[in-house]
């Protein structure tokens, strides 16, 4: 008899056991971080470390197609064309080739001249301007800085022009402006003028305003035009209105 040869079933694989790191912080608060993804390991390459920059022009910027310039450390220094409103995005890629999501997202916006224009604030919003006692006018508005960000107003600018024309924010300086207080996300203006004759046509814009050097204004144009009255309704009481001439925020 011929003897039979013995099989011997091959071991079992064992996938080795995945890598951990630390997360930076204090001990108590260090965990480990398994590195496994469907049985496949990244492993690490100091090279594709860095920052990465996406710029749309005139558009948005492609942060899946290939970075318009990479550097290991910040600050980018990127060439750009004048004339054009550019939109960028900074995101960092780490040794094991994953992104992370955008670090900064920045407007800029280049004149003709290749000065930067600077971004303006977003326009106040409910601008209601209406009759009080007296004569007067009250103007009422609000705004809330934080969707603006970086780009946040701090200042309400008021143009008045009872001339017959519409105020011209652009040409005239304001008739008067008003330091914001946030409160609870939201500055608010309450701001009542001096008497005019009766039946006098008060027309009013109301804008937002970045203090500079130099003032950036938000860019609304809307005219409110109100008759004033010297036998008109009573001026009701509000929390931080000043009747008079001079300008303030109510919280």
């Amino acid at each position: 008899m011929i003897p039979q040869p013995t099989i011997v079933p091959p071991a079992p694989r064992v996938a080795p056991a995945p890598p951990s790191f630390r997360v930076a912080g204090p001990p108590s608060r260090w965990r480990s971080i398994d590195g496994r993804l469907r049985g496949v390991y990244r492993v690490a390459e100091d090279d594709l470390e860095r920052y990465e920059l996406f710029v749309g022009q005139d558009g948005e910027p492609d942060p899946t197609g290939t970075p318009d310039a990479t550097s290991a450390t910040l600050p980018f220094a990127h060439a750009l064309a004048a004339g054009h409103v550019y939109r960028l995005l900074v995101r960092k890629r780490n040794a094991y080739d994953l992104t992370s999501e955008n670090i900064s997202a920045t407007t800029i916006r280049l004149a003709g001249d290749g000065t930067e224009d600077p971004t303006p604030p977003s326009g106040p919003e409910d601008v209601l301007v209406e009759a009080a006692a007296g004569g007067a006018v009250r103007i009422r508005a609000w705004y809330q800085p934080g969707p603006d960000a970086a780009n946040a107003a701090d200042t309400f600018a008021v143009w008045i022009e009872t001339g017959g024309g519409a105020p011209d924010p652009d040409v005239d300086p304001a008739t008067t402006t008003a330091s914001m207080v946030d409160t609870d996300g939201t500055a608010r203006l309450d701001y009542t003028t001096g008497a005019y004759a009766d039946g006098t046509t008060v027309k009013v814009v109301v804008r937002t305003r970045r203090s500079g050097p130099p003032d950036v204004d938000s860019e609304n144009t809307d005219v409110h035009t109100v008759e004033a009255e010297t036998d008109g309704p009573a001026t009701p009481a509000s929390a931080g209105a000043h009747l008079g001439t001079s300008a303030e925020v109510a919280s």
